[in-house]
């Protein structure tokens, strides 16, 4: 059985086709994703079985996304069908705007959560539990969110948080409040991922890098990951993480990309998935104080060979690449 829980939504993503913008493209192409459905997605492929709470519309797009869930090995103990129609989420094409997704559909069906059925008896199973930001922008899925990470912080299961922050999903007069739930959610965080956009657009921190991640880390967490995009990702933790108070970094792997979408999902989950092994047994800093982290590093070495082989196919889900694939990638550039 799984050791790990992830929680947030499942979604259909639209891919244009050729075209100047979107109202010039010949047509669409859908694709299962959601940035929580991705990272357990990602998870199941690399070895790591996590149960997973999601919401599922009660429309075609939600029997398409539970049998691809089903194919792909993740459990549906914990999802939930709804009545409402399937979010989806419109990629934008290169340069046609700085808005990276358009969503559509019901947010009530995908990100509204309820509040009562969080699954704290769950718990008692797992030692790590995942949650992706965007289902705060909900007023339900906020509720929901923050009673898991609480629930989850007291039973003393992992928590590792993807900020995900998605403004075009805050409707007018929220944002204080979805900034607010963020920040509390940090605080019962022990592993944080953000970028700098995330960092400085919901106020944890208007600098870049290692500097960021130390800001992260005074939000609660004891290890904080900035992604860094091409360039790969920066990390540091405090005593209280079990590989120790240590940096890394890692500078990432070219490839040559064929679709972006997804790929700090696929990050997240390589990155969770080498992390739950260091935690059970991680190397102890070096004798010397703190540095760089061979278990740290080990992990964002692991979660960057996911997210460039992610990048190599179309679509965030269907990209998704399995341990074998990833150990090879990595085997080859040694």
């Amino acid at each position: 059985m799984t050791d790990i829980l992830v929680a947030g939504e499942t979604l259909v993503d639209l891919l244009p086709g050729a075209g100047e913008t979107l109202r010039d493209v010949d047509g669409f192409t859908h694709r299962p994703g959601g940035a929580p459905a991705n990272v357990a997605v990602g998870l199941s492929r690399l070895g790591e079985r996590p149960a997973f709470w999601t919401r599922l519309g009660d429309d075609p797009f939600g029997d398409l996304l539970r049998e691809t869930l089903d194919d792909e090995d993740v459990p549906d103990g914990l999802s939930r069908r709804v009545e409402g129609n399937t979010a989806l989420a419109v990629i934008s094409l290169p340069g046609d705007d700085d808005r990276r997704f358009r969503f559509y559909g019901s947010r009530d069906a995908t990100f509204g959560f309820d509040p009562d059925a969080v699954p704290t008896d769950a718990l008692t199973a797992v030692s790590w539990v995942h949650l992706g930001g965007v289902a705060l922008t909900h007023p339900a899925g906020r509720t929901a969110m923050r009673t898991l990470a609480a629930a989850a912080d007291e039973r003393g299961c992992t928590v590792s948080f993807d900020v995900n922050y998605r403004p075009d999903l805050v409707p007018e007069g929220d944002r204080d409040a979805v900034v607010e739930a963020i920040h509390d959610v940090l605080a019962d965080t022990d592993v944080a991922v953000a970028s700098d956009e995330d960092a400085a657009a919901t106020g944890i921190s208007s600098r870049e890098g290692e500097d960021l991640a130390r800001d992260l880390l005074e939000h609660g967490p004891h290890t904080a990951v900035v992604t860094l995009g091409s360039a790969g990702a920066v990390a540091a933790s405090m005593d209280a993480a079990p590989w120790g108070e240590t940096t890394a970094r890692h500078g990432g792997f070219p490839v040559e990309a064929v679709d972006a979408t997804g790929a700090g999902d696929a990050f997240t989950s390589g990155l969770i998935a080498r992390l739950v092994a260091c935690a059970d047994g991680a190397a102890p800093p070096d004798d010397d104080g703190p540095g760089d982290s061979p278990a740290l590093g080990d992990a964002l070495a692991f979660a960057n060979a996911t997210a460039a082989l992610s990048m190599q196919d179309d679509g965030g889900m269907t990209a998704l690449p399995d341990r074998e694939a990833v150990e090879g990638f990595l085997a080859e550039r040694a």
